[in-house]
């Protein structure tokens, strides 16, 4: 008897969690559906596509080429030529590293970080300018909501958790 109510509230967790999933894919849209094009001109302007943002974002910390494959999903050598083309663009600067020179390691430089701070102001204005519609009760439950999750995910270390599984590493 115990074993099926653990299964019942198994499943009902999941269910649970699939709702929101959509919830928030649902949210996600309606937040895009507002945006009016803000941000898509930056990447458009500085020549650059979504994947180049991606790896922007993700070289705020030094990481090596294999690293940064292994995060966007692209074969190594793609990897190298992304990054070669943000380097050429003075967005990054790569090094050699000290022990081993076959390991490249990426990291982003004051042009690249004043780009991806207008970028975020740009997003800042298209998700304000969306949740301007939500009534002020709706807004403040959202916020603690939004706070608590990105904490508890961050302290986690979910995202790492979801690249291993979906690597098979």
């Amino acid at each position: 008897m115990k074993l099926l109510s653990t299964d019942r509230r198994a499943a009902r967790t999941k269910s649970t969690r699939r709702k929101l999933a959509r919830l928030v894919g649902s949210f996600l849209t309606e937040m895009h559906r507002h945006d009016a094009g803000r941000t898509l001109p930056l990447l458009h302007a500085a020549r650059l596509n979504t994947p180049q943002l991606a790896v922007l974002e993700f070289v705020r910390t030094p990481r090596t080429v294999s690293a940064i494959a292994d995060h966007i999903g692209l074969s190594r050598p793609a990897t190298s030529q992304l990054v070669n083309k943000l380097v050429r663009r003075h967005l990054v600067r790569r090094s050699e590293n000290t022990e081993d020179r076959r390991q490249k390691t990426v990291l982003l430089n004051r042009p690249g970080a004043a780009w991806l701070e207008k970028v975020e102001d740009a997003r800042v204005t298209r998700f304000e300018a969306s949740l301007a519609l939500l009534p002020a009760r709706t807004t403040a439950m959202l916020t603690r909501a939004l706070a608590e999750a990105v904490a508890v995910m961050h302290q986690s270390g979910a995202h790492r958790k979801h690249r291993r599984l979906r690597h098979g590493v």
